[in-house]
């Protein structure tokens, strides 16, 4: 896009020409944004200077510049606006002051974050409160999303208000990566922890993972420390509010601690918020 250093009244202008269905002209601009003749007339002939606007029979129209400009400020405002009333809840007048604002700023790399977070957002608007996701794929760009997950023990202790965390969790890196592609899976890294045991510390890394299917163990495939779960073992994301998707299920733990062994199933939970992948 050219940068022409548009403000944001001008902004307001260029989708005014672009959008208005009656005739573009001083009187209606001035009726339109509730301001004098003369104030429309100072704004609208700047943009005939700077080859936005060419003027025909008193009416204002687009030249081929203006109407790369303003197409590119329909889409992108559009953008702003979603993005912008779905985190604030705001009113529409005001989210739209706030999204025109942002524009005028020319924040490239605002606007590349904020198209990033649109695409899965708009993908996954109609996703219904308290539903369950079966796809979780459809919603999301194909590419590498970095999620959150959590372990947890499969037994309850009653004297708890919530599942307390596994001490497997210790053994894997602090987020997991969603991989989505012709084969999507899910990305663990393990890491060494060290035991203090009788004087000296022994360190211990996970070193298997398997889940169950039908009551039999299958290996989930490794490498380098790198566990790949398909996605298609979970049966399905639930979601309260159709932003943030989870998923858990169980997995058989093997790991090595010193030269001994240890085998231990845990609860693995999921959670991908569509606001930041």
């Amino acid at each position: 896009m050219i940068n022409l250093n548009i403000t944001k009244i001008q902004i307001e202008y260029l989708l005014f020409i672009k959008n208005y269905e009656g005739r573009k002209t001083i009187t209606e601009a001035s009726l339109f944004f509730n301001c004098s003749r003369a104030n429309s007339k100072k704004i609208l002939d700047k943009m005939m200077l700077t080859g936005i606007l060419y003027k025909d029979d008193n009416e204002y129209k687009l030249t081929k510049i203006g109407c790369d400009l303003s197409e590119f400020y329909n889409e992108n405002l559009e953008k702003n606006l979603f993005v912008v009333q779905k985190f604030l809840d705001i009113d529409d007048n005001l989210a739209r002051s706030i999204s025109l604002e942002i524009l005028s700023k020319r924040l490239i790399p605002y606007q590349e974050a904020l198209e990033k977070r649109y695409k899965s957002m708009i993908l996954a608007k109609n996703i219904q409160g308290r539903e369950k996701v079966q796809d979780i794929s459809r919603y999301l760009e194909k590419g590498r999303h970095e999620i959150n997950f959590s372990i947890k023990k499969i037994s309850e202790d009653s004297k708890n208000s919530f599942v307390d965390n596994s001490m497997a969790l210790m053994g894997f890196d602090d987020h997991a990566y969603l991989i989505i592609g012709e084969e999507s899976y899910i990305e663990l890294s393990t890491k060494t922890i060290k035991k203090a045991h009788q004087g000296y510390f022994k360190k211990g890394i996970a070193t298997k993972l398997f889940y169950f299917d039908d009551g039999e163990e299958i290996e989930i495939n490794s490498k380098d420390r790198i566990f790949k779960i398909p996605l298609n073992l979970i049966d399905y994301w639930s979601t309260s509010d159709g932003i943030i998707l989870e998923a858990s299920f169980i997995l058989k733990i093997k790991s090595q601690m010193g030269i001994t062994i240890h085998e231990k199933k845990a609860n693995f939970l999921f959670i991908v918020n569509l606001c930041l992948t």
